[in-house]
Parts: structure tokens; C-alpha cells; sequence
């Protein structure tokens, strides 16, 4: 993990915990705390930045049993690529499976989860769209699109951005593109 030495880039991974919920394979996901500095109650992965020496499991396991006291029973392995974060971090997704959590006793860091919460895959295959957003850089409007997933429930936010692409890739990777349609979430040329 570290830093990309090539691009100055420092690096953060997250945790993509698939579990069983209810008898469905789900994903889970946290609503970060309302008392963060930033990214204030939306919905993410576990994951965190590396640490000097860490790979990118190790970061993203150390977060999530530091975020929601779980470990995982497997790790998978890695998505392909990082993605790039808007404050231009390289990001790592880390798979892994992490049980049933129909009684799982989650210990969460109130300071940096509000609570926890699961989609099945099913449902997250099923709802799924392309949004465009419009975002201001240094006083130029750059519009982009990007996958969102309505959340299941209705106080918390859409899982959107960062959260959404990993969500994206993830299944990408596993369904291939004959599975699941590949978007690139480019910016949009409007020209």
C-alpha cells in the first residue's frame, strides 16, 4: 500500500465483507458517524489509510476490526485496480467473506460508525442506475456519471460514490461482461 512514489499518491484500502443475511448473499455496508470530519454519515466500506509497510488487506481488515469488531473468515482477494479518489488517493478493495450475520454481535467504533447494515446481491443487481452529478474543480463544472444503489433504508443515504464504484466493480468482476454491464464513469463529454 504506502505511497504511490510514481504519482505522489497515498493509498487507502476497504474491506467489501459478503455475508449471509436471512439465507442471501449480501453485502455489508456502514453509515459513518454524524461527528466525522469528512464523508459525515455516508454510506462505506470498513477501510482506512495504509499504514508504512501494510498491504491493502492488511489495512482493510485492520479497519474493519477496528470499524465493526468482525473479522473475516476468508479473504478473496483484491480488485483489480485501485480507484482514485477525488482527493486523488489510490483505493484498494479488498474481498472477503465474513459469515452469516443473522446474530453476529458487531462491537462498532461510535466514532466512526453509526451502525451497519446489508444488501442482499440480489437486490443490489436489481436496482442499481447510472446518475450524472456535476462537481466544481478550481472554478471549472465538470459533470461525470457514477452507479448508485438506492440504501434499504429509507433514513440513510443512497450508497453513492466511492462506495458505489467498488460495489460496481465488484460485481463486474465477478459476472464479467457478459453478466454485468461495464461503465466507464468517465467525465461526460458534452460537446
Amino acid at each position: 500500500c504506502g505511497i504511490n512514489a510514481e504519482y505522489g499518491r497515498s493509498s487507502c484500502a476497504v474491506f467489501l465483507p459478503l455475508c449471509h443475511k436471512d439465507n442471501k448473499l449480501s453485502l455489508l455496508y456502514t453509515k459513518r458517524a454524524d461527528t466525522l470530519n469528512s464523508h459525515t454519515g455516508q454510506v462505506s466500506f470498513p477501510g482506512g489509510r495504509c499504514d508504512d509497510g501494510e498491504t491493502a488487506v492488511e489495512t482493510s481488515v485492520r479497519e474493519m476490526e477496528e470499524e465493526i469488531g468482525l473479522s473475516p473468515l476468508e479473504i478473496w482477494g483484491t480488485l483489480k485496480r485501485p480507484v482514485i479518489s477525488l482527493k486523488m488517493e489510490n483505493v484498494y478493495g479488498c474481498v472477503g467473506y465474513i459469515g452469516s450475520i443473522d446474530d453476529a454481535e458487531f462491537r462498532l467504533s461510535e466514532e466512526e460508525v453509526s451502525h451497519v447494515f446489508s444488501v442482499s446481491l440480489e437486490n443490489l443487481l436489481r436496482t442499481r442506475s447510472v446518475r450524472n452529478y456535476k462537481n466544481n474543480v478550481a472554478g471549472a463544472i465538470e459533470e461525470y456519471s457514477m452507479p448508485q444503489f438506492p440504501s434499504p433504508i429509507d433514513s440513510d443515504p443512497a450508497i453513492w460514490g466511492l462506495t458505489a464504484i467498488m460495489t460496481d466493480r465488484l460485481f463486474y468482476a465477478a459476472l464479467g461482461k457478459e453478466g454485468y454491464p461495464k461503465h466507464n464513469f468517465l467525465p461526460i463529454d458534452n460537446k
